[in-house]
Formats: C-alpha cells, sequence, structure tokens
C-alpha cells in the first residue's frame, strides 16, 4: 500500500513539474504581474544555454523586429513564455506576433505573450513590433526550459530597449497675426507667429497671389512690412525650418486699409532716405533722399544673399532733394535691399518685390 501511495505521489510530482514544458502553460515569462517563471521554480538546473537575439538595445517607434531564441548548448529547448512590457510595469509594450514554431497566447496575467508550438526546438523564432512614440523604455522577459520535464536547465532573461529619439522636421507655423482674412490693416505692420515647435529658423512668403515668392529667412517669429499698397489682399505664408526638413504653413491672408498715409517728408539740410513707395511693389519702386550740400552720393540694390544687383548711383552728385527709382523687372520675386551712403554715412532699406 505505502508502495502505490509514493507511486501516486511521484507521478503527480512529474506532472506538476511538467506543466511548464506543455505548450498550453501560458503566463510564465516572470514580467510583473505574471505567474511567475515557471523555469526557475519547477525544474532542475542542469547545463545548457538559451540565448535571445534580434530585440533591439534602442528601438525606432512602431518597427518590427524579428527576435530569435535558440539553445547553444546543451538541451533543445522544451518551452519558453516571452513578453514585454513598458518600464518595469504590467503594461504590455507593443505587440508580438508569431513566428517560427511559436504562437502567442493572452491570459489574465500576462496578455500577448508568447511561447513555443511544439515543444524540443532548437531554434524559434517571434516578431515584435515596438509600441508608437513615447513608451520609453521597455523590457523583454523569456523564461526558458531545456531538456527532461523535471530535470533539465533553466534559463531566465531580462532585456532592456530605450526609445530611439528620431529627428523629426518642425511642427507648422499657427496664430498668425494679423489673424486670417482680417482687414482694414495699416499699410505698415508686423506680421507674427507663434514658435513652431522644433523649428529653427522660418521662411517669409508673402504676395497677392500664389505661387507666393519667398523674401526673407528669419530666426524671430515676425517680420516687418512697410508701405503696402492700401485696398489690397495680401497672401502670406511661414515656413519652418530645422536641419532635418521644411514644414509648409498654411496660407493666411489680410487687407490693407483704403487710405494711403503721406510719405515720409525728409528734412532738408540733412542726409536721409525717405521711406520707399510702394513696398512691396510688382515692378517700379521710388525712395525719396535728401542730400546736404550737393555731395556725391553712392546707391547700390543688392539681393538677399548679398549679392549686388544693380548700381543706381555711382559718385553722383546730387541736388539737396532727389528721388530715387529702381524698375525691377526681370528679376526675381523676393526680398532686395537698397544701400545709400554719402560723406561717410550708409542708410539701407529692405525693398520687397512681387511681380
Amino acid at each position: 500500500m505505502m508502495r502505490v501511495w509514493i507511486g501516486s505521489w511521484l507521478v503527480a510530482l512529474c506532472l506538476i513539474n511538467s506543466s511548464f514544458a506543455s505548450p498550453g502553460n501560458r503566463g510564465y515569462s516572470g514580467a510583473p504581474g505574471a505567474l511567475g517563471r515557471c523555469a526557475s521554480s519547477c525544474h532542475g538546473a542542469g547545463t545548457g544555454t538559451v540565448q535571445v537575439t534580434g530585440f533591439p538595445t534602442n528601438y525606432v517607434p512602431d518597427s518590427t523586429y524579428l527576435i530569435t531564441i535558440q539553445a547553444v548548448t546543451g538541451f533543445p529547448i522544451k518551452n519558453f513564455n516571452a513578453s514585454v512590457r513598458i518600464g518595469t510595469g504590467t503594461n504590455r509594450a507593443g505587440t508580438i506576433t508569431a513566428g517560427q514554431g511559436t504562437s502567442t497566447y493572452n491570459v489574465a496575467q500576462e496578455t500577448n505573450g508568447v511561447h513555443l508550438s511544439t515543444l524540443d526546438l532548437q531554434t524559434a523564432t517571434f516578431n515584435w513590433q515596438a509600441p508608437a512614440v513615447g513608451a520609453g523604455t521597455v523590457r523583454l522577459y523569456v523564461a526558458a526550459h531545456q531538456g527532461a520535464r523535471n530535470t533539465g536547465p533553466n534559463t531566465n532573461i531580462t532585456l532592456v530597449a530605450n526609445e530611439a529619439v528620431i529627428p523629426q522636421p518642425p511642427a507648422p507655423c499657427s496664430s498668425p497675426l494679423p489673424t486670417n482674412g482680417e482687414a482694414d490693416q495699416p499699410l505698415n505692420l508686423t506680421l507674427r507667429w507663434a514658435t513652431a515647435a522644433r523649428a529653427t529658423a522660418y521662411e517669409v512668403f508673402i504676395g497677392t497671389a500664389e505661387p507666393l515668392p519667398s523674401i526673407s529667412n528669419v530666426v524671430d517669429t515676425s517680420f516687418a512690412l512697410s508701405a503696402l499698397e492700401p485696398s489690397t489682399t495680401y497672401l502670406w505664408r511661414i515656413d519652418a525650418i530645422n536641419d532635418v526638413g521644411i514644414t509648409a504653413g498654411p496660407v493666411w491672408s489680410f487687407t490693407t486699409e483704403a487710405q494711403s498715409p503721406a510719405r515720409d517728408i525728409v528734412a532738408p539740410g540733412e542726409f536721409a532716405l525717405g521711406q520707399a513707395y510702394p513696398n512691396p511693389f510688382n515692378g517700379l519702386v521710388r525712395l525719396p533722399l535728401n542730400v546736404p550740400a550737393n555731395l556725391p552720393v553712392r546707391a547700390h540694390i543688392y539681393d538677399r544673399t548679398g549679392r549686388l544687383v544693380v548700381t543706381l548711383l555711382d559718385n553722383q552728385p546730387l541736388g539737396q532733394t532727389a528721388e530715387l527709382e529702381w524698375n525691377a523687372a526681370g528679376q526675381a520675386a523676393g526680398l532686395y535691399f537698397l544701400r545709400c551712403l554719402c560723406a561717410g554715412q550708409s542708410v539701407t532699406q529692405k525693398l520687397i518685390y512681387l511681380p
């Protein structure tokens, strides 16, 4: 009778110890919240080595990785359980799908785990799709058992992967001032917009019809305009720039007021450059100039790169008052600079050409 009882007890113990090796046993990867690492608690400690490869040190969000589990030395893998978690918590990280010799499982203690679909394999694979941006550090937990069901060696593995920082282009610009579609705007105004995430610079586009010409690159979130045409609807756009790329912004509009303010009156007896008009201009632009004592004047037009476009005056003496004219026909649309020099003094004014 004693022999029968002992024999029954040994059979029961063997069944308990072999339960992890069955493909139906699930939830024992050793991850937080799992049922434990059955490979450690149910089996012996013989010799053998299990290796996991393909799990990245730094993962790219939403990318898929092929994970391989292999018996490097010793017996084939009797079975394993594995799952991936966010941080050190219980939330799953990404999605595991079956590969060669594996199938997935879903139990209350361990959702989206993976194990062998057939016992005693030398090598098996499964796929892991990394979580979306913002998950942070994740951990792969693996509990594996080799050889005989109740005496083979056990392997517990925890691998850590950090979320890779992927350089991204800037966000689009927003919050324009004047607000989109606003009317009765002054002829001298400053365009403003909100800082775009990840932007290091901005390209300014403005015109009266699309495609809009580029007129300047700035690092600030504002751009001053002067001497605009009255009763005119202007379209403008700000593109955000960084080392990764350029993000085009939406096209906004504003309409200027009906009346035109009086142009600058330059006081006699001093070297001064009045405000260009119109500005922006679509062909001919004029600039009032005051020169004391009939002194020689130099006047040059440069483009936004600093290249000399045209010389309007080259040490020519002028009377006390004069008006410079420049016809930009044939030039590219955009931002130009007029620089005047007289008696050691220099003045510069921005000109916006919108053909």
